[in-house]
């Protein structure tokens, strides 16, 4: 009977292990899945823009961090910034993770420029890669842009030529693009010439032609912070900011006190900064010199300075802005556009509030009015030709008496003593002019 017990005893035990070995199985499968090297996916969806460059360097670290097996780049893009794009060009070159490329519809302009810096390429049935011309097309852009093409095509192995088409409308391959033409080249094409190493209809099939596809798949998707970030740096929203900001704080000069138009000025001033730090290309010198230029402008409203401080308030503010900006030319773009807008508010705001006090400072105000005691120097041309004689020695300049009046008058080039007869011969303003009578 105790034996009977036992052998039970030991199949429930049996039993039971055999359960929990079974329902453990999922685990350790998740756990053994976890353990391999994963492929990071990682997006660029939209306008190249510098918070897209760091957005692409950060998730490289990520990954590099990580331990990844690889990095696919899916692309789908009509271009955007050139700085930008080099950026991430040199990412994509320098990551210590294999990098590949699936251009899922379009790679034109700079995004043709971050695909074929990946040694891999996998394109999209339908897609296509090129038309990179920049803007503006003055010969020394359009040769800055091809060599950057050329020399990032020849370290991926593929023609330099090739990828020297997508930009310089000169260059001619016979068979593929007519000299006075800009290349795009479709998938079958890139294929063709080397410039697509696989053609996939979806990301599994890129997956399965790069030999990652048993690999487990972690997709990096940009966060709330990017893409505030990237909506922010576009030329035409950081440019708005400025503007208001700019008509803000023009306002602020014109009222009393400090109100909504100030807090609204400030707000945008703000965001323009934040957004620069955001997508990492704004430091804190910028922010410093901006932030300078708006104390001097604050003592300059406080303390009479004659606009001493605010001209140097102006100034600051100007350079910390065109620091801040992604690129010299974004902002003084951006800055001559907020400046227009200031020269047109200028008229409009005076006719409404009247001339503001850091206006007024850089303006003479005091006026001399005769009711003031201030009277204008007497007209002397009616001494012309009058007699009179020296008072005091005139070397050549004294005093002489004409019609018992004393007046300051000069000789004409020779020295007079005192009690010489003399005559006026000429009246320049308030200066007469004598000589020796005959």
């Amino acid at each position: 009977m105790i034996r009977n017990r036992n052998r039970m005893s030991i199949a429930r035990m049996v039993g039971f292990i055999g359960l929990l070995l079974f329902a453990l199985m999922p685990v350790a499968a998740v756990s053994a899945q976890g353990a391999a090297q994963p492929i990071h996916i990682i997006p660029v969806d939209g306008e190249i823009t510098p918070a897209m460059a760091a957005f692409l360097e950060s998730e490289i670290s990520e990954a590099e961090q990580a331990g990844a097996q690889g990095i696919l780049i899916e692309i789908k893009t009509l271009g955007g910034r050139v700085d930008a794009a080099i950026r991430m060009r040199d990412a994509i070159v320098a990551s210590k993770v294999p990098v590949a490329v699936f251009i899922e519809t379009r790679a034109i302009s700079a995004g043709a420029l971050i695909s074929i810096a990946a040694p891999r390429i996998v394109m999209a049935s339908g897609s296509h890669i090129g038309a990179a011309q920049p803007i503006p097309t003055d010969p020394k852009t359009v040769a800055f842009v091809s060599g950057e093409f050329k020399t990032t095509a020849e370290r991926t192995g593929r023609d330099p030529m090739v990828a020297a088409a997508m930009v310089d409308e000169a260059v001619e391959i016979t068979g593929l693009v007519a000299k006075g033409q800009i290349l795009d080249m479709s998938a079958n094409e890139a294929k063709q010439y080397g410039f697509a190493d696989f053609l996939a209809d979806s990301r599994d099939d890129a997956l399965k032609a790069l030999g990652w596809e048993s690999a487990p798949v972690v997709e990096r998707n940009p966060d709330f912070r990017f893409r505030i970030a990237q909506f922010l740096t576009s030329v035409e929203v950081s440019t708005l900011l400025l503007v208001i900001g700019m008509l803000g704080l023009l306002v602020e000069f014109y009222t009393p006190g400090f109100g909504v138009p100030g807090i609204i000025g400030i707000v945008c001033f703000a965001l323009y900064f934040t957004s620069g730090f955001l997508a990492g290309h704004t430091n804190l010198w910028a922010l410093i010199v901006f932030v300078v230029g708006m104390i001097l402008l604050i003592i300059e409203i406080i303390v009479p300075g004659f606009g001493i401080f605010g001209i140097a308030g102006l100034i600051a503010i100007f350079i910390g802005v065109v620091l801040a900006a992604p690129s010299v030319q974004q902002g003084i773009f951006s800055l001559v556009a907020s400046a227009l807008a200031v020269i047109i508010a200028i008229p409009i705001l005076i006719k409404i509030f009247g001339k503001s006090h850091l206006v007024q400072r850089l303006v003479l105000k005091h006026s001399e009015k005769t009711e003031l005691g201030y009277v204008h120097a007497p007209n002397k041309d009616a001494l012309m030709g009058k007699s009179g004689v020296t008072l005091t020695v005139l070397r050549p300049a004294g005093s002489v008496s004409i019609e018992g009046q004393r007046v300051d008058a000069i000789s004409e080039g020779e020295f007079l003593q005192s009690g010489t007869p003399v005559v006026v011969i000429r009246v320049e303003g308030t200066k007469v002019i004598v000589r020796q009578a005959d």
